[in-house]
């Protein structure tokens, strides 16, 4: 047997617990629904308010998305400079003749270099664990 409630809204009754839990939380999901549609009807400016406020996180999201984008690409276009001024240190180069004959300035010079010390570093990893891979 069953009842509704002021809403409209079912109500189960019996014995059964669980259902009659969830038939309370479903009567009160549906109260909350209906008290809100109210509220918005009594202010209609708060529903706008709502909507900016969403598009604006929305917003939010798709830019911080594109921005990870970009650091990525950044990331891996910084990949090939990076092993060209490794090269040039290999010949022995001191950074200062590298920043007169790059046009880089010095900090990106040692950054870039710093990169491709990593990258080589983490190749050598790779090709260490391949050969304990093949020996294994």
């Amino acid at each position: 047997m069953s009842r509704r409630d002021e809403q409209g809204v079912v109500i189960p009754s019996g014995n059964g617990g669980a259902s009659t839990q969830s038939g309370r939380d479903r009567a009160r999901d549906a109260r909350l629904k209906s008290a809100r549609e109210r509220r918005l009807r009594l202010d209609p400016d708060q529903l706008a308010r709502e909507q900016r406020i969403d598009e604006a996180v929305v917003d939010v999201e798709v830019a911080w998305e594109a921005r990870s984008e970009a650091e990525q690409a950044v990331a891996d276009a910084e990949v090939a400079p990076a092993a060209a001024l490794g090269r040039l240190l290999a010949e022995r180069l001191a950074v200062k003749d590298m920043v007169r004959l790059t046009g880089l300035d010095q900090i990106t010079v040692r950054r870039l270099r710093q990169l491709a010390t990593a990258t080589n570093e983490d190749d050598d990893v790779t090709a260490a664990e391949a050969a304990d891979v093949e020996v294994a």
